[in-house]
């Protein structure tokens, strides 16, 4: 499962993995986060070439408003476990 929150002051996507298998768990959740700093509310999906990527968006502040800004990364689950790679470039 992914999820994200803030760890102090920064905007940060997590991953728990299940134990069992189940969303009853047991859950591990990795230490780190799996994107850079200030990016959140990702998404796996797979393009229609077959590519699993991850969107997600990061924000700033301008003339008072908060902007969104996208990101798209690779994303790999071929392993045990979660691998978010380099920005993807169409």
């Amino acid at each position: 499962m992914i999820w994200t929150s803030w760890i102090y002051d920064v905007y940060t996507q997590g991953v728990v993995y299940s134990k069992s298998g189940t969303l009853d768990g047991p859950r591990i959740q990795e230490p780190a986060p799996i994107t850079p700093p200030n990016f959140g509310h990702g998404m796996l999906f797979h393009t229609f070439e077959g590519k699993l990527l991850m969107s997600v968006h990061s924000h700033r502040e301008a003339n008072g408003r908060t902007i969104r800004i996208p990101k798209l990364f690779e994303a790999n689950l071929d392993g045990d476990k979660l691998e978010i790679g380099k920005p993807y470039q169409p």
